[in-house]
């Protein structure tokens, strides 16, 4: 599953800039185990890549502002993500 349906965790966190669906995925990503969290993370950076790599800049904005709401909260949860290069 792709995309921010229901309340089970996405394949990946896909975010529109005005997304209806954000506080409910916030919610649930402060309750997501953390191997889960970072799980979720490291699908959505490896397509956020992928959407680069081919030019699609559109999808590219909504994977990485998935990206960054998962390091927002995990960092408030006390978990540190880190980008590291060619990862």
């Amino acid at each position: 599953m792709e995309g921010n349906v229901g309340s089970a965790v996405p394949e990946l966190l896909v975010l529109e800039e005005e997304d209806p669906a954000r506080p409910a995925l916030e919610a649930m990503l402060t309750v997501l185990p953390e191997a889960e969290l970072r799980a979720l993370w490291s699908r959505t950076r490896l397509a956020a890549a992928k959407a680069r790599g081919t030019g699609d800049m559109a999808r590219l904005f909504t994977l990485v502002r998935g990206t960054k709401t998962i390091q927002r909260i995990a960092g408030d949860r006390g978990i540190v993500i880190v980008a590291r290069p060619g990862r």
